[in-house]
């Protein structure tokens, strides 16, 4: 499965040398090499989701921020309550209810103190969802990073100054300087446009880099994964999820900073700040030169590496907007956001998670690494990258420099064509474990925890006459539950129609039109897809 791909290199370093894409100084021998493709077939590190910009996507801004601080008002104001209370008993003991009615009104919070009694003001105030922001399915140690300064307050100035643009530019850039620590003595280039023309010229951008042909290899595997429709133009939903969903980028390329807000509002102080950890970032180390990666090491390892980058500037800019933006900006980010979200709720889920996952998942494993070492630490995944999607999902094994181990590659079945093969990430099998058939009410229990049995994994796509042959060989890992159990436990819910029997230890799925064989040995978990058991066998290392 095809990750987004990255943007491409920028042209050098603030040194003036090429950026680094070392892996972590502790990798260990054995990392999945890169992987092959057929003479045709197209490079394997090109990708057909090209990102020819780093974007900030709109529906992820909040992702529980507003809740948070929210939240931390609330348990303030309900000590300030129970404050409150404590005195008005002490003034009752020693007066006949001097302050009269209000007395009785504070007594009516309940034993409990808490502001749920406070009937239709407290279900508000207690309310578990914002404007659809929540916190359910967050990494919780985002809690610890972040952790709002409270002085901006409910209906609070801010920070940024009620100014001209250039003046609250400027400001941010201070900010940003003297809270990330990324200096630059250059000028950035920051251009403002509507979120209609910023979105437009992403669609652009991407639409001219793509690759139709491993767009629709991709495709096959995906609707042979049970994932997307069969036929699905994965192409056009790349563009239509970038036009519901980006709200600015940086071009590595040009060093353009464009940001999809004409003021800085709370959306655009948002942006801005998130672009310009881009722009700051490559002018102080230079971005990863993520198209070698992908040459290297294949999709995976250049989708972590972008995981790295995104999740820097999110982690930031959601530190950012919590500290200094007032509540009044938060809530209208907010409901701005969970409009944005519903939007892209149409789209097949991998695809919504494949756009989605460097900026929560991303920013989880940069607020780990931060909590750990402060921002010299973020700073360092610029020049030792991580190597797996598993490093951002679990990040000790990027501190252990634990990458891909290598999986047997099938040879295919006789006279069918190689289309396309690639490393099969730890995200890939999240997205599907997810929902299975392209449902989430069927995900399979706890998937993150079952994607720490992944220790390595590899895709290849064949085409016969129209007809499509998939293979998935993934190397399991010690810790985690049984992954063969859970590649069986997949593919039942992601094709609740087929039949399922045991075969001399592997488990056959028979459907009307495809055939699954799940086989498990020596440590790897291979899943062969075809129309009929002979072929799929076939794909089978």
């Amino acid at each position: 499965m095809n990750q987004q791909t990255p943007p491409p290199p920028p042209p050098s370093d603030s040194s003036g040398e090429g950026s680094s894409s070392a892996p972590p100084s502790g990798s260990t021998p054995g990392q999945q090499p890169a992987p092959t493709t057929s003479p045709g077939s197209g490079s394997s590190a090109s990708g057909w989701k090209v990102a020819t910009a780093l974007t900030a996507v709109m529906a992820v801004i909040l992702t529980g921020t507003v809740y948070f601080l929210m939240d931390r008002q609330i348990n303030s104001l309900e000590e300030d309550l129970e404050s409150t209370r404590a005195e008005l008993a002490e003034a009752e003991e020693s007066a006949d209810d001097p302050l009269g009615g209000l007395a009785d009104l504070f007594g009516d919070l309940g034993e409990s103190g808490d502001l749920g009694d406070l009937g239709d003001l407290g279900d508000l105030l207690g309310s578990d969802e914002l404007g659809g922001s929540d916190l359910s399915g967050l990494d919780p140690i985002l809690l610890e990073c972040l952790s709002p300064d409270l002085g901006s307050g409910l209906g609070g100035e801010g920070s940024i100054p009620d100014a001209d643009i250039e003046t609250q530019v400027e400001a941010v850039r201070d900010i940003l300087e003297d809270e990330r620590g990324l200096v630059s003595d250059g000028d950035l280039d920051i251009e403002f446009v509507s979120q209609d023309e910023v979105q437009q010229r992403v669609v652009e951008l991407t639409e001219e880099e793509l690759d139709e042909q491993l767009a629709e290899a991709d495709a096959r595997l995906l609707a042979a994964l049970g994932a997307v429709e069969p036929g699905a133009d994965l192409v056009d939903m790349q563009l239509d999820l970038l036009d519901a969903g980006v709200g600015g980028f940086y071009s590595p390329e040009t060093r353009e900073l464009v940001i999809g807000s004409e003021e800085i509002d709370g959306m655009g102080a948002y942006i801005t700040s998130h672009e310009m950890v881009h722009a700051l970032a490559d002018a102080q180390f230079g971005l990863p030169d993520t198209t070698d990666v992908a040459e290297a090491r294949g999709s995976d390892a250049a989708y972590a590496a972008l995981n790295a980058i995104e999740g820097d500037a999110t982690l930031y800019g959601q530190m950012f907007i919590s500290d200094h933006l007032p509540m009044d900006e938060l809530l209208a980010l907010d409901a701005e956001s969970a409009h944005t979200a519903e939007t892209m709720e149409a789209f097949p889920h991998v695809l919504q998670r494949d756009l989605e996952f460097p900026y929560i998942e991303g920013m989880a494993f940069s607020c780990d690494l931060y909590l750990d070492g402060g921002w010299e630490a973020v700073n360092e995944t610029y020049s030792e990258l991580p190597t797996t999607s598993a490093q951002i999902l679990f990040p000790d094994r990027y501190r252990a420099g634990e990458g891909a181990v290598e999986v047997s590659t099938p040879q295919g079945p006789s006279g069918w064509e190689e289309l396309h093969n690639d490393t099969f990430g730890a995200a890939d099998l999240l997205f599907l474990l997810e929902a299975p058939g392209d449902d989430p009410e069927a995900a399979l229990d706890d998937p993150k925890e079952r994607v720490r049995a992944w220790a390595g994994g590899e895709s290849t796509v064949w085409d016969g006459n129209g007809e499509t042959a998939v293979s998935v060989v993934l190397a399991e890992h010690e810790e985690g539950p049984d992954l063969c159990q859970t590649i069986v436990d997949y593919y039942g819910a992601a094709f609740p129609d087929t039949t399922a029997a045991d075969d001399a230890g592997d488990t056959v799925f028979e459907g009307d039109d495809h055939v699954g064989i799940v086989s498990c040995a020596d440590g790897e978990v291979a899943l062969g897809i075809a129309p009929d058991v002979d072929t799929a066998r076939e794909v089978l290392p």
